[in-house]
């Protein structure tokens, strides 16, 4: 499955700079809040508002699995010395 995100100038500027300082909590904070409104919007529709508990819990099985292959930070990455480097 594809879902293209449209993000209005502003979001995509905001999202650039987050993404350049490396700022994980901040590029996650802001795809949550370009994603919801999508989400609320296709969780409206009456074809979901439909769903019986076990589609449901198909569904979101199925979100999970296609999110698995996003790489994930190591330990290093987020640890202070990875942040900050031979910074004082």
């Amino acid at each position: 499955m594809t879902i293209t995100l449209e993000l209005s100038p502003e979001t995509e500027t905001r999202l650039r700079k987050v993404v350049a300082r490396r700022d994980t909590e901040s590029v996650r904070r802001l795809l949550v809040e370009a994603v919801t409104p999508m989400v609320e919007a296709l969780l409206a529709e009456p074809s979901y508002a439909r769903l019986s508990s076990d589609e449901f819990d198909a569904l979101l099985d199925k979100l999970a699995q296609s999110t698995g292959d996003v790489p994930t930070l190591s330990d290093y990455a987020v640890s202070r010395e990875g942040i900050y480097g031979d910074h004082p």
